[in-house]
């Protein structure tokens, strides 16, 4: 039988209230509906709300035998009276409010109780407590009334503190308990609505939104600077910061004067900054973080290694000795089951025996005291929140004098590299757009000389095949069925977007000539061409292989390498770009700067040649240029093609290698 809530309140409405002494109750066995307990209270803290407030909802209950009457709606307010009468807080008569229904209505009042009951909203209660100190309630009476902890109670009096247009959306599900308490960890409304609209919908995640809403705060516990100075100082400083009472560590804060920090955290690195200084060293900076580009052009002084003196060579032979024979018992137990914990306490010792031996091995190596005068150090604050040091760096203006001192050191039979000195970072002579040019037109000239050399082309090709085959297949993915697997990509398209003069240079219009002909020639049908190949004869063959072997060659480059890949190719073919590009002021001259070209042409001609044209502007010094320069032959450098070195120029090259054994690059 089914019965609507407008029956069963007719049914409650005529049941009679009173009051029960509280040894009059018990649970009924038989007339709870037990629907699931709705309340989010535990029986401590209702015990501690009836203590302070009284029972504020009566139960329901059926007059039983003897005087007794048996509770079937209200079984944890039975319970925490329960408690309360135990613990002698309650008289044992208390007497509780109680509503007296018949027995055969008891189920139906208990599913009342239970089914229609609705629970309170935690917004509510957040409400409640900010309303009960608001009435001049004290953060301990109201946590002692709801049998919480202050804490407690402070946490829902700062939900209570949210945004109204959030606490709706709270209360409409949309925003979920864990953000809210985010939210509700900093003041500003403006920032709190700001900063969830800004949250996208797939990632309200607290730890995302916390990040949003701290961007440009310092984490007490977590930013390394900060861990260094301590909280305890920067407080005292009267640094400003915000805590977190949802936060389960109740140390930790947000710093909000990064200026003060670091102020704060220079102070206190000069103390070791004096320390380093007084061992000997040119300079010492400090800096409250290491910034790796701001001393990415210093070169940087070596350790050198003494010899051990006996103590300590003893002290090594010792721990040498100690280690061997762990390991030897290490070995012998590595076979054995059962012995996992004689191993683990084996491999223990050796771990500490191996700290120790390497703490002796790093205490021989010394900075050299007469090169420590040229070189310097930076004190800042480590990633694990201590002080750190960077010592040995050497400032681009004493480069040179570190070499020289680093020479007459390897002089006096110093064996070690001293010094390690960046490369030099020099402006390239020609730009990136430049430079894929130049390599284009290159590219495109090897092709167009390979034409002419099926003999070349054949070697190359079978030089790439078998490069591969031998190389292996381990990085070999097939995509399709092919008879061989041979794969060529025409670099038409390439170097016609490298270079805008491309289609009107002599080599593209060779090329273009032979791709014209071959069209021709070829059968419609691409999958005819095997067939039709397998008719010709082989001085076709060759030169069809030729052509596709020489639309096939790369080697466009930003940036001018030290050895083109096409090198050896294009010294097989004896190419002399000369024939297939000239310096002009579209080629060339108006791509880079007045100075160069004044350079080229001393290069080309004379110093005489380009004395004149220095006073003049740019244009006419590249129309001058051009002028200048026209049939010398004068090629840029990415442009020609390099000799072999001989065996003497290989030894030359060796020996001059050899000559600073102090430097290291």
């Amino acid at each position: 039988m089914k019965f609507t809530k407008a029956e069963i309140d007719a049914i409650i409405e005529a049941s009679p209230r009173t009051f029960v002494p509280f040894n009059k109750l018990v649970l009924s066995q038989d007339y709870q509906a037990r629907a699931g307990d709705t309340s989010k209270m535990s029986i401590a803290e209702l015990a501690a709300s009836i203590k302070e407030c009284g029972v504020l909802q009566n139960l329901v209950v059926v007059q039983g035998a003897r005087g007794r009457y048996d509770v079937c709606a209200g079984g944890r307010r039975l319970e925490a009276l329960t408690l309360l009468v135990g613990s002698g807080d309650l008289a044992d008569n208390y007497p509780v409010p109680v509503l007296i229904v018949p027995a055969d209505k008891a189920l139906i009042a208990s599913l009342s109780e239970n089914v229609f009951h609705i629970p309170m909203h935690p917004a509510d209660e957040f409400a409640a407590f900010a309303k009960l100190i608001g009435q001049g309630k004290s953060v301990e009476d109201v946590a002692a009334a709801f049998g919480v902890t202050p804490l407690v109670v402070k946490r829902r009096m700062k939900l209570a503190t949210v945004s109204p247009k959030l606490i709706t959306l709270f209360r409409e599900d949309q925003i979920g308990l864990d953000c809210l308490m985010v939210l509700a960890s900093v003041d500003d409304h403006q920032k709190q609505e700001q900063t969830w609209a800004a949250l996208p919908s797939w990632n309200r995640r607290p730890d995302y939104l916390r990040q949003l809403l701290t961007q440009g705060e310092i984490e007490s516990d977590r930013d390394a600077v900060a861990k260094y100075v301590t909280l305890k100082a920067y407080e005292k400083a009267g640094g400003a910061l915000r805590r977190d009472l949802f936060s389960d560590d109740e140390k930790k804060a947000y710093l909000l004067d990064a200026a003060l920090l670091e102020k704060l955290a220079t102070d206190k690195l000069q103390k070791r900054a004096k320390q380093i200084a007084a061992e000997g060293w040119k300079w010492v900076d400090v800096r409250v973080r290491y910034a790796f580009d701001e001393y990415v052009k210093y070169g940087e002084l070596r350790k050198t290694k003494r010899q051990p003196d006996a103590k300590e060579a003893a002290a090594l032979e010792d721990l040498d000795g100690r280690i061997a024979a762990l390991h030897a018992q290490m070995e012998a137990l590595a076979d054995e089951d059962g012995n996992e914990e004689a191993f683990s306490q084996l491999e223990g010792e050796t771990e500490g025996l191996e700290e120790q031996r390497k703490a002796l091995d790093e205490a021989l190596s010394e900075w050299p005291a007469d090169l420590m005068a040229l070189a310097g150090c930076v004190v800042h604050v480590g990633t694990n929140g201590a002080v750190a040091v960077k010592c040995g760096l050497i400032r681009p203006d004493d480069r040179s004098d570190m070499v020289h001192a680093a020479r007459q050191a390897a002089e006096n039979g110093t064996d070690e590299p001293l010094v390690s000195l960046p490369s030099p970072k020099t402006r390239p002579v020609h730009s990136e757009k430049l430079v894929r040019c130049l390599t284009a037109h290159r590219v495109a000239a090897v092709q167009a000389e390979l034409l002419d050399r099926p003999d070349v082309a054949l070697a190359a090709i079978t030089a790439h095949l078998a490069q591969k085959i031998f190389r292996g297949n381990d990085l070999y993915y097939c995509r399709s069925e092919n008879v061989f697997a041979i794969s060529a990509t025409d670099s038409q398209s390439e170097l016609r977007s490298a270079a805008e003069d491309m289609e009107a240079s002599a080599a593209w219009t060779k090329l273009q000539a032979e791709r014209t002909a071959w069209a021709e020639r070829l059968p419609e049908n691409l999958e005819d061409i095997f067939p039709w190949l397998l008719a010709q004869e082989q001085a076709t063959v060759l030169h069809l292989l030729t052509f596709v072997v020489a639309v096939t060659v790369t080697g466009i480059y930003g940036t001018e390498p030290e050895r083109q890949s096409n090198e050896a190719l294009a010294r097989a073919l004896g190419l002399d770009m000369t024939q297939w590009w000239t310096a002009t002021g579209a080629s060339y001259f108006n791509h880079v700067s007045k100075a160069r070209v004044l350079e080229v042409v001393t290069e080309a001609v004379d110093a005489n040649a380009a004395s004149p044209l220095a006073a003049l502007k740019k244009d006419a010094v590249v129309t001058g240029a051009e002028q200048t320069v026209a049939g010398t032959g004068w090629l840029p450098a990415v442009l020609r093609v390099q000799a072999l070195p001989t065996a003497g120029e290989c030894s030359e090259s060796l020996q001059g290698e050899e000559e600073e054994p102090a430097l290291a690059g």
